[in-house]
């Protein structure tokens, strides 16, 4: 059994995802390959390939640059009056279909995909066995990714139409759809463009070999945190600027705590602005290895997702894998993972002051342990590599049977 895995990028939480499945079955002596569009220097994992390599060898580099600037070009046509609209439809001037990499394979498994898959074309193929995993709702809209992000509405004609395309091009394909959460699952199972397709909610999975508990105070030695004194919460900001994540829902909310002082803020990726709210903000920067990751969430008291809108982020998986406690809003898939009350506390969505009570509650505790323990057991019980890729097998096995 030949598995090629498909996604845009190499980096980011959808690719994350894929690559720890990648792993996985190499681990366990499955011939896999990852294809991604652009060419990664000295990747983590073996059977990594780029649209870049194979299309830059056959036809220059010069071409291949050219094809990827006249695609971005293409994809942001119908939008180009609108730079905050983020809309990728089912066209792409890449042709998978052509590699020999995606001929070979027995079992085509797509990622988050925009831009690097023409549906017309990728699909065209009837025989093919192909799984789909939604990290968010590109694959079944009309091209946008999150409902909360922009007003759609001046765009609904190209939507509708990218919709119909996509019920076309999809139209008896041997395809099973993967929505990585419940929430997300139960929305593709009610879309017109996956009416008719099996659906299976598989999770994305964790090593928690790697993401584990560790001393909290090597961690914090390991940072350079020299404020033992203080209550360290822990927030991601690849993107702080987006509003779905909830950046300014979280720095009023922590402008509001009565005990604000007693508490510093680790900010891992983009340097945020540092506003007079009376409470410390420590920048981490970018962290790419996952030992640094780790010692992170092990270094925090617990973590903060201020999320308003989101799938199954990978950020509260390793959370909890490493025994820290989850804050957050009770969105998306993030309710999949964390217990209310048992593995953190989770506020309905817009309920700033209940959000700002959790928020206290976390700073004052003196004990996680509890906490730390029910997140640990939760990830090793449902998220681990093991399981949810056996579920993957178990799946392809099935459709190549049936077939």
């Amino acid at each position: 059994m030949k598995i090629l895995l498909i996604s845009t990028n190499y980096n980011g939480g959808a690719a994350i995802c894929a690559r720890r499945q990648h792993k996985a079955f190499l681990d366990k002596g499955y011939d896999s390959n990852l294809l991604v569009l652009d060419k990664v220097n000295s990747p983590t994992e073996k059977n990594v390939f780029s649209i870049q390599e194979i299309i830059s060898k056959k036809y220059g580099r010069f071409y291949f640059f050219i094809l990827k600037y006249l695609n971005r070009i293409f994809n942001k046509f119908p939008t180009i009056l609108n730079k905050q609209a983020y809309i990728n439809g089912p066209y792409s001037l890449f042709r998978i279909d052509k590699l020999e990499i995606y001929k070979l394979a027995d079992i085509i498994h797509l990622h988050w995909v925009p831009k690097i898959i023409s549906y017309k074309h990728l699909f065209s193929d009837k025989n093919k066995l192909f799984f789909w995993t939604q990290h968010d709702m590109n694959g079944f809209t009309g091209g946008n990714h999150y409902s909360t992000d922009l007003d759609y509405i001046p765009f609904d004609k190209l939507l509708r139409s990218n919709i119909e395309k996509k019920i076309k091009y999809l139209k008896g394909n041997n395809l099973t759809i993967i929505p990585t959460s419940n929430w997300l699952g139960e929305l593709a199972a009610n879309s017109p463009v996956f009416k008719g397709f099996e659906i299976v909610v598989i999770p994305s999975c964790l090593d928690t070999i790697i993401f584990k508990p560790i001393d909290k105070k090597q961690a914090r030695k390991d940072l350079n945190l020299e404020l033992m004194d203080k209550k360290y919460i822990l927030f991601v900001a690849e993107n702080p600027y987006d509003k779905r994540k909830g950046m300014d829902v979280l720095l009023k909310a922590l402008g509001k705590l009565k005990n604000k002082s007693k508490i510093c803020v680790l900010v891992i990726g983009k340097i945020i602005e540092e506003k007079q709210f009376g409470f410390e903000i420590k920048h981490l920067g970018f962290k790419s290895k996952s030992e640094d990751v780790v010692n992170c969430f092990n270094a925090a008291d617990f973590f903060v997702i201020p999320s308003l809108e989101d799938n199954l982020p990978n950020t509260v998986l390793e959370a909890l894998a490493c025994g820290t406690p989850v804050v957050g809003f009770n969105v998306g898939g993030i309710s999949d993972m964390v217990d209310n009350n048992k593995s953190g506390l989770l506020s309905e969505i817009f309920d700033e002051n209940s959000f700002v009570k959790n928020l206290e509650f976390f700073v004052d505790l003196d004990n996680y342990d509890s906490y730390a323990k029910f997140g640990r057991d939760k990830i090793l019980d449902n998220f681990s590599e093991e399981i949810l890729v056996n579920k993957l097998l178990s799946l392809y096995q099935k459709k190549i049977i049936i077939n």
